[in-house]
């Protein structure tokens, strides 16, 4: 059954940073909150000085810094708590809409807001994606951060751990299909491998190869604090930096599989795969780093890379399941669209590489809403590592494409961070791709999977 509450949170209930030191007209705050039938929870949360609009988040419950920046600025902000069952049956179209059940729960309490926008990170960002296809009549505008599609973004990792295998683990310890009991003894082992292949430049230029042909980014990482990117003159910095990328890829790869399999069974596959074709389609610069390292290493720089891709090519290869498959199909991105989407990524993304935008581009410019589409980048290590100010120019962005109808030049880096920065916030870090910030926006993604896509070579 459901519950509910409501209450309200007294002055200096929010710790303000001090970019946010301006009158307190926003408290009391009023808040409700409960539980879904599904048993997702939920809350609410509406300033005082409300301005009409609503931000709503898949991670509001736990969402204090971004709370602390949205709550004294006016907005009200909504939304839920992951699914506890979301390790096990993870099922983003209901995730979607519940949603909406939010929004329902907000306009029995305070009426039907002017505006709504979802906003979301990770998971988060995947729901706001799946939000401006299914529930265009309920939202305004989706700002979705570092999101992904499952079946594009796990077969990319097992690209990456695939690979890995065959060029740095002789005496066959490595994994690559795991359950939810081995995950971690998995990662201590894959890490183990790695460490050890880490000794040797033979194994360091192969562990970059993987990373490279996957199309992973050259920089960033996992860590806390992340990585930042390295100085370019400086080829062992930016030699440590892919590794650490591939170490870090690995790793989340590994431990966060069973999710991906636990609904309907194994859901990646390599057969049919050409690994020479992939690395074709990698970062031109990226493939330049894989060269600089075989050399050091004594190998060959054409002739060992292509070696070792025929290597990969002869290994024996992985099926899904074409029932996992479906399930993830009839779940998977559209890309119809049928509000503005402003689709941000941080470069340097170990865990969800920013890649993955290209997939989704691909799948609204093919369903003709490329006019709602935009993409914004942020130069900075990490996984969900924008800050207040970056958070800000996104926000005021989109309202001013909701305010005028067009977005014109205020998807520009310039722009955004002229938003990004009059909050008082901090510097925010929007940026375009290129050498300046060592990572290109590709031509192809290796692993872009539709609902139309072919069923698995081989699946059963």
């Amino acid at each position: 059954m459901r519950t509910k509450a409501l209450l309200l949170v007294l002055a200096g209930a929010l710790g303000l940073t001090a970019g946010a030191a301006f009158a307190q007209d926003y408290l009391p705050l009023t808040e409700a909150s409960g539980v879904f039938p599904d048993g997702q929870r939920w809350q609410l949360t509406v300033p005082a000085n409300w301005n009409g609009t609503v931000i709503n988040d898949l991670d509001r419950i736990g969402g204090t810094s971004r709370a602390n920046v949205l709550l004294p600025r006016g907005y009200a902000y909504t939304g839920t708590a992951r699914h506890p069952d979301r390790g096990q049956h993870w099922d983003p179209r209901a995730e979607s809409n519940n949603m909406v059940k939010v929004l329902d729960e907000f306009e029995a309490r305070f009426g039907r807001p002017a505006r709504v926008i979802q906003f979301g990170c990770s998971g988060g960002g995947s729901v706001a994606e799946s939000v401006a296809e299914d529930h265009p009549d309920r939202f305004d505008g989706v700002i979705p951060m570092h999101g992904s599609s499952p079946v594009t973004l796990a077969n990319q990792r097992l690209d990456l751990t695939f690979a890995l295998k065959v060029l740095v683990d002789p005496n066959d310890q490595l994994k690559l299909i795991v359950g939810d009991a081995e995950t971690a003894a998995a990662e201590k082992v894959w890490l183990s491998v790695l460490a050890a292949a880490q000794q040797t430049p033979q194994g360091r230029a192969r562990m970059a190869l993987a990373g490279v042909l996957a199309q992973y980014p050259a920089w960033g990482s996992n860590a806390n604090p992340p990585s930042p990117m390295a100085d370019p003159k400086n080829a062992a910095a930016v030699q440590a930096a892919l590794l650490r990328v591939v170490v870090d890829g690995a790793r989340i790869a590994i431990t966060a599989r069973p999710q991906w399999d636990n609904p309907a069974g194994f859901m990646s596959w390599n057969t049919g795969v050409d690994y020479r074709d992939y690395y074709h389609n990698a970062d031109p610069n990226h493939k330049q780093i894989v060269r600089d390292m075989y050399i050091l290493a004594g190998l060959h720089p054409e002739r060992d890379v292509q070696v070792d891709l025929d290597r990969i090519n002869a290994a024996p290869r992985l099926a899904g399941t074409n029932q996992s498959v479906n399930y993830w199909r009839a779940r998977t991105h559209t890309g119809v669209i049928g509000v503005p989407m402003l689709h941000t990524h941080g470069i340097g993304d170990a865990r969800t590489p920013a890649v993955n935008l290209l997939a989704y581009e691909d799948s609204v410019r093919k369903a003709g809403r490329s006019p709602l589409y935009r993409q914004a980048f942020i130069n900075a290590p990490g996984h969900c590592t924008f800050n207040s100010a970056e958070m800000i120019g996104l926000v005021n962005t989109m309202m001013r494409r909701l305010d005028t109808g067009r977005w014109d030049s205020l998807d520009t880096p310039e722009a955004m961070n002229a938003l990004g920065r009059a909050s008082g916030l901090g510097e925010p870090r929007f940026t375009k791709p290129g050498n300046q910030v060592q990572w290109s926006l590709l031509n192809t993604l290796n692993r872009a999977f539709y609902p139309d896509s072919p069923g698995v070579p081989g699946g059963q």
